[in-house]
Formats: C-alpha cells, structure tokens, sequence
C-alpha cells in the first residue's frame, strides 16, 4: 500500500500563539489483481536456444535435456501456458501474466519461484483471481521475435527471468533457474521457445 502523507496546517489564533494542527491525508491506493483468462495457449514444447527441452522428469522436478522424437510424446514433456489478465484496481488493463505447467497423474505441476534464483515443481489448482500484485508461479510473458521465442519475468521477483543453466551435478543436464538482468539486456539464457 503507498504511504500516508502529512499536511501540516498553521492556524492563526487571535493571541497571535501560532497552533500546529496536523491533518491525516487519505492517499489513494493501487494494487494490481490477476484474473484467469477463459483461454490457454495449446499444448507446447519449452525449448533452450541449445535444443534442449524442458520435462518433469521422475522425481518431480524440472529438468532440460536432449530428448529423442518418442520422449518428445510423453505428457510430463508437454507444456501449458494459462493466461492472466493483470488489472489495476480501477479496472483498467495493463499487460499480461502467465503460468506455465505440465499434466502429471492429473494434476497441474506448476513452475514456481522459490526463491531469487530458484525455480521448482509445485502441484497446484489453478487459481481463479489473485487479489495480490505478485504471485510465485505467474510471470510476465513477452514475445521476442515472431519465431516463438519468449521471455518470462517473475512477478515475484522484478528483473529475475525464467532461464536455462547447466546441472553442476551432470553436465550434461540443464536447470531451470531465475537469472537477474536488465530489461533490455540480451540474455540468450533466458529466451525460452515454445514449440508446438
């Protein structure tokens, strides 16, 4: 909520004593809210500028690797985009928020941000409205160029984006991770395809 602002109001008396009265302003407040979109995007593939792909793998994470055409048709490889519409309180639109997630034994497996450079697998029920100005599996969706290449900011975490980085554990593996930089920084790390 934006802070409250004093006004400080000089009163003349007729003694000449000069008495301070201060007056509590009400200033008005802007939260945004996200509404569910009626529409999500087609099933797709999350892709890495390396041609890795994104998939849910045994133990419940997230996890991108060079797949063959056959894993490529596995459910836990194949990914939802649900749209959100981001409001100001007076109604008005500004852009939109998506999350992004993946059908495991009939459930929604969410991409959520648990902390600045994190990125984990949450199962969640879709939420219908979010009457907060963040959520940690919304993110603000921007396409790059009309090749399907997209970045997605956390609402959680400003200037932190989804993007890919290697598994220290096994090279040949790659994370999905929060990466910090500018808006207009060129970060091919974080361009995210999503392929149909």
């Amino acid at each position: 909520a934006a802070p409250r602002s004093h006004v400080l109001v000089h009163l003349r008396m007729p003694s000449t004593l000069k008495v301070t009265v201060v007056l509590m302003t009400i200033t008005h407040v802007v939260d945004d809210s996200f509404n569910i979109s009626k529409h999500s995007l087609p099933s797709c593939w999350v892709q890495s500028k390396d041609n890795k792909f994104l998939l849910l793998n045994s133990e419940h994470q997230f996890q991108v690797q060079n797949l063959t055409s056959q894993q490529l048709n596995q459910p836990e490889c194949k990914f939802k985009i649900q749209i959100y519409f981001d409001f100001e309180r007076g109604g008005e639109e500004k852009r939109n928020a998506a999350m992004l997630y993946v059908k495991s034994e009939g459930k929604n497996v969410v991409a959520c941000c648990s902390q600045e450079h994190a990125v984990h697998a949450e199962d969640m029920v879709l939420p219908i409205h979010i009457e907060e100005t963040h959520h940690k599996a919304l993110f603000y969706m921007t396409e790059l160029t009309p090749s399907h290449t997209y970045e997605f900011e956390s609402s959680a975490y400003p200037s932190r984006f989804l993007g890919f980085e290697p598994d220290g554990c096994d090279p040949s593996l790659v994370k999905l991770v929060l990466h910090e930089k500018a808006k207009d920084e060129v970060d091919e790390s974080c361009h995210v395809i999503l392929c149909r």
